[in-house]
């Protein structure tokens, strides 16, 4: 029997920050973004666990401009998409719903205003990866008002809600692969100020 404070499980992982500067150029302006990978951490209770795990070491984007939500759909390859996965290892007769949230990492620098990016996530499926609902149109870096019911921050952005369910009379461990693609929105004006915008992933999750 799971007893009730075990009913909770929430983990926050580091798992990537983004990091996006404007450098301004006589004649053009730049964007660098660094996606910069930290080990997965996890916290488990009893014999349910869940872990955010990276799908790369790290990516590196340097020289990116503004561009339309139809040319961030379509980032492809090394340097463009964030990869990872969502793991746990389920009890016998357990179901867990959890959430995958963008927290912003506040610094002392300039930031880009949460209008100025785009959020695109995509799950692995039969036909490779597809659409979830929350970012199915890419989205601008959109805040909680309140703490979520699965734990998710205030002030963090939900970017997919789902769950695992074991109906089985044995553990059994269960994966969920995602693709993460972030973009500076086309309409962002550069000035002559640098600016950054930093992210990290969380993943919280409760016993139903």
């Amino acid at each position: 029997m799971i007893q009730s404070e075990s009913k909770k499980i929430i983990l926050s992982v580091i798992s990537i920050a983004i990091l996006i500067i404007v450098f301004v150029g006589i004649s053009y302006a730049a964007l660098t973004m660094d996606f910069i990978d930290s080990k997965a951490n996890g916290l488990s209770t009893g014999t349910i666990s869940l872990v955010l795990e990276n799908g790369n070491d790290s990516i590196s984007m340097t020289n990116v401009m503004p561009i339309s939500d139809i040319e961030g759909k379509n980032l492809a390859g090394q340097g463009n998409v964030y990869d990872f996965t969502v793991k746990t290892n389920l009890s016998p007769n357990t179901t867990i719903n959890y959430e995958i949230s963008a927290e912003k990492n506040l610094t002392n620098q300039v930031m880009l205003d949460n209008d100025s990016v785009r959020i695109y996530l995509q799950k692995f499926g039969k036909s490779g990866y597809e659409d979830t609902p929350i970012t199915k149109d890419p989205q601008p870096f959109t805040p909680l008002e309140s703490t979520s019911f699965l734990g998710s921050k205030k002030g963090s952005m939900i970017l997919y809600s789902g769950s695992f369910s074991n109906s089985s009379n044995q553990s059994q461990e269960f994966t969920e692969s995602f693709r993460l693609r972030f973009w500076v929105y086309e309409n962002t004006i550069i000035d002559s100020v640098s600016r950054q915008f930093q992210i990290h992933l969380n993943v919280t999750a409760k016993v139903i």
